[in-house]
């Protein structure tokens, strides 16, 4: 993970978008939060010119870019944890035919 990825996934973290499993230590996207709150913070990082966002070069819009395929790629629930192995196995099966 390069930096600029890891400023995003630490917004993500930060405003609770992205959570991260207490028992598995991996990390999900949290459907019950809105990420408005992580874009906003983003953006209000670069604008006051925050070393840590230093890298965007006051480029807002990649760093909300980065933010969105960030969160967007995250897994919706620890692939370990009970209730999403109970998700998986709900899925209807699928045939394959050899």
């Amino acid at each position: 993970m390069d930096h600029k990825q890891a400023i995003a996934f630490e917004i993500a973290l930060q405003t609770r978008v992205l959570q991260r499993c207490p028992m598995h230590n991996e990390i999900f996207y949290d459907d019950d939060v809105d990420p408005s709150g992580a874009f906003a913070l983003a953006v209000e990082l670069v604008r006051q010119r925050k070393p840590y966002v230093g890298d965007f070069h006051d480029d807002a819009h990649a760093l909300t870019d980065l933010l969105s395929e960030t969160i967007s790629t995250a897994p919706r629930s620890c692939p370990h944890c009970p209730s999403a192995m109970a998700a998986k196995s709900a899925e209807p099966a699928v045939l394959r035919l050899i």
